[in-house]
């Protein structure tokens, strides 16, 4: 057989076992008469495709990565010793293909050449890295990993398919037998101690973790989460195989993508997946249910509106970048609130109720607002926690505590003893309000040290019948309730934020006016 005339069987993941011994028994000779002949003499010994043997035993053999190793010596005596276990089903079998350009192989990720070459010595050979393998020229392997660009429906794989017949003798040229590889496991994603796996997401700007970068050759997963973990990160992901980031936040569920979009191997692990081009796999740590804060019981993360007049908890709100849990807990239990959340790592909330948009019951003056959901989505670090060992919430998520044993906020009343020296105003009762159509439609007044003295003095001052305090530090005035009779008054429970300057006054709630009215008219003289 002529030189230019190379026989290759690929087989998806194991080289057909010819009985490529009886070749060797018979090296190419020049003169073509003398070769035919050796080749018909021993054409006895193939038994046809489908009685090929799955024996594993000791082989000799030389071994390449190099795609170029199709232009190998076939007298090569060289040889090494591999011993393993034959697998129980080498493969399906994709067929015969053309193969005949040493520069660009078929299968070309790695290669070997054996004298006693069997379908499951090649499949062992190309293991479980390689989904597809091949045998060419009787004493030939070649193998196909999952990102060499080899597949069966390619055009270019389809093009290259040959008759069946081409493929049946072990100097058949230039084809080869492709099979799947029963022994292939493609990558993974990593099981990380300590840490859940939160899916593949698809990248953004900002970064969806944002917080630390660490671009490393030898990246695995487990590398990332011990770099992030020593950052006092909760987050951490892996992308485009070598990159490991850091954050605080769970990142939005909308960015979650199928995990077939997480496809690039780790730079370190070739059996771990690590991301794509800007598609990263999120892990969190392994939560701990939240203890309880001196006597108030944890009741679990709850979603918590942007929007001011919509919080879930609608008492005090306290603003501090050290903030713990206890700092909270005591604020709102000086203040006889039964509910206190933290939120964002530095926000306290109290309330007398929660808005809980799970419980059906909970209709009326307030929508329900505020959703149980995972506490993982609370896992922002509280910021006055030294050893972060707690967590305050997150964004727009709410860590929410109760004590049943406090009833309420205390009675502060509506005036403190010292509006005494105004005269005449008297509190009249909790109004709805609207920001589109207000309750008082005259001047208003903001001011971050509200208090309800320093409103009534401000409407007073313009001769007007009534004043109305709003989410702490807003005032309102007006002669007449826009809405007359139809202006609802609801319960007093629903003004209980208290005011911005001061501990001891309410000023409304969220789109709730505090609402006092002038008891005795001035005359003209005593505007």
């Amino acid at each position: 057989m002529a030189p230019s005339s190379r026989s290759v069987l690929l087989q998806g993941a194991f080289l057909l076992p010819f009985l490529v011994s009886s070749i060797a028994a018979f090296p190419y000779n020049t003169n073509s008469n003398a070769n035919s002949k050796a080749v018909d003499a021993n054409l006895n010994l193939l038994k046809p495709r489908s009685h090929f043997p799955t024996l594993f035993k000791r082989q000799q053999n030389t071994t390449t990565n190099s795609p170029a190793a199709a232009d190998i010596d076939d007298d090569d005596d060289s040889d090494s010793s591999i011993t393993a276990n034959p697998p129980s089903n080498p493969g399906n079998r994709l067929g015969c293909y053309r193969d005949d350009s040493p520069t660009s192989r078929l299968l070309p990720t790695s290669f070997t050449a054996s004298d006693t070459l069997t379908l499951d010595s090649c499949a062992i050979f190309c293991g479980s890295s390689s989904p597809n393998f091949g045998v060419e020229y009787g004493r030939e392997c070649w193998c196909a990993s999952s990102t060499s660009g080899f597949s069966p429906t390619s055009p270019s794989t389809v093009a290259a398919k040959v008759d069946d017949a081409q493929c049946s003798f072990p100097c058949a040229g230039d084809r080869i037998e492709v099979y799947t590889n029963a022994l292939y496991r493609p990558p993974r994603v990593a099981n990380v101690r300590g840490f859940d796996y939160l899916g593949c997401y698809r990248e953004s700007s900002p970064r969806l973790l944002p917080n630390s970068l660490l671009g490393d050759d030898t990246l695995t997963a487990e590398k990332c989460a011990a770099y992030c973990t020593d950052l006092s990160f909760p987050y951490f992901g892996v992308e485009y195989g070598r990159e490991c980031w850091c954050g605080v936040s769970l990142p939005d569920a909308a960015q979650q993508v199928p995990e077939t979009e997480c496809s690039m191997t780790c730079a370190g692990a070739g059996d771990e997946i690590c991301g794509a081009g800007n598609r990263i796999n999120v892990y969190g740590r392994q939560m701990v249910m939240p203890a309880d804060v001196g006597d108030y019981a944890y009741q679990g993360c709850y979603t918590d509106s942007p929007v001011p007049s919509e919080k879930s908890l609608t008492g005090t709100v306290m603003y501090d970048a050290e903030m713990t849990l206890d700092e909270c807990r005591l604020s709102c239990q000086e203040d006889g609130y039964p509910y206190f959340g933290t939120e964002y790592g530095s926000q306290c909330f109290c309330g007398t109720k929660l808005y809980d948009g799970n419980d059906s019951d909970n209709e009326g003056d307030y929508p329900a607002r505020a959703f149980l959901v995972p506490d993982r989505e609370c896992s922002m670090r509280c910021g006055g926690d030294a050893t972060n060992a707690t967590t305050c919430g997150d964004a727009n998520r709410l860590s929410v505590y109760w004590n049943g044993l406090v009833s309420g906020a205390r009675n502060l009343g509506p005036l403190d003893p010292e509006f005494a020296s105004l005269q005449n105003w008297n509190y009249r009762a909790c109004m709805r309000d609207d920001v589109v159509q207000r309750t008082l439609t005259g001047p208003t007044l903001r001011r971050n040290d509200m208090t309800v003295e320093t409103c009534v003095a401000f409407c007073n001052t313009g001769g007007f019948l009534y004043a109305g305090l709003e989410f702490q530090s807003e005032c309102y005035c007006g002669n007449e309730l826009n809405g007359g009779d139809d202006v609802e008054e609801v319960d007093d429970s629903q003004c209980e934020q208290l005011c911005a300057g001061s501990e001891t006054e309410y000023c409304g709630g969220p789109n709730k006016l505090s609402l006092y009215q002038r008891a005795v008219l001035l005359g003209p003289d005593e505007m």
